[in-house]
């Protein structure tokens, strides 16, 4: 399980990280030619590449995207086995997003890799997600950002901004939006502090500086660089569709937007 800590309206959160396109397919299968915790793109296998002893963390995509230039389909990622048994969960994924950056494989990748080492029946175990140590904010520099505030200002064709930004430098602005919104970020409910009451046990624990509290303090710095790159984020996608960013739901409102969607599919077929 992946896990965005991140500090929102004085309270730290965390939260769940997985891939919008991703979906179980089988359940408690075992097959002669697919390995547990593998990725299987045009039945090329991620055990079996070049890939598999790299300890990058954007290796998995740069494998799925070597192994799908020809024919650019769906592949298939499998889980560790059961404990004591043979049996794994195969998952489908859609294609990667276009490249933008390493950054951002690195996520995708990270994204990746918590399918393979899923395990079913066990509660996973929880993987921090940090934007900073990914390098997320290295490519959303103020330079770019006011760049980005120019041409959407003075140009109110829209449909013009995609080449203006190619132009000025600045296209992956708007690609990092379109690649965030792969992923589906879910508050976990039960599962937030209240920050003062975090910053009050730190400066309890300061004194004593254990392993308990240097852990502690490196999860909260965490959290809130998360929060001030995801505001980048936010800000940006503001800028150019003028539209709050939705990316982080909670689990009541990921339920209203299934319904309002499956309400709309079904209309659309009666239509």
């Amino acid at each position: 399980m992946l896990i965005l800590p991140i500090v929102n309206k004085r309270r730290v959160m965390n939260v769940e990280v997985r891939l919008k396109n991703a979906s179980k397919i089988r359940s408690r299968v075992f097959y002669e030619d697919a390995k547990e915790s593998d990725i299987i793109v045009n039945r090329e296998k991620f055990s079996e590449s070049s890939f598999r002893d790299s300890k990058e963390e954007n290796a998995p995509t740069d494998f799925i995207r070597s192994k799908s230039i020809l024919y650019p389909r769906n592949f298939l990622v499998t889980t560790k086995q059961e404990n004591n048994s043979h049996f794994y969960d195969v998952y489908e994924v859609k294609q990667p997003p276009k490249k933008v950056n390493t950054s951002l494989d690195k996520l995708y990748g990270k994204a990746i890799t918590d399918l393979r080492k899923e395990i079913p029946g066990v509660k996973q175990r929880g993987r921090y997600v940090s934007f900073e140590d990914l390098g997320i904010k290295d490519h959303l520099t103020d330079e770019k950002i006011a760049h980005l505030q120019k041409i959407v200002r003075e140009e109110k064709n829209s449909a013009l901004w995609p080449q203006l930004f190619q132009k000025a430098g600045i296209a992956d602005l708007s690609d990092t939006i379109d690649f965030m919104n792969h992923f589906e970020c879910t508050v976990l409910s039960d599962h937030s502090i209240p920050e003062d009451s975090l910053q009050d046990t730190l400066r309890a624990m300061e004194a004593i500086n254990t392993r308990d509290y240097r852990h502690l303090k490196k999860y909260y710095e965490m959290a809130k660089s998360n929060a001030r790159i995801y505001t980048t984020i936010s800000y940006i996608h503001k800028i150019i569709y003028d539209q709050p960013l939705t990316l982080i739901q909670s689990q009541s409102q990921r339920q209203k937007q299934f319904i309002k969607k499956k309400d709309e599919n079904e209309h659309s077929q009666v239509a």
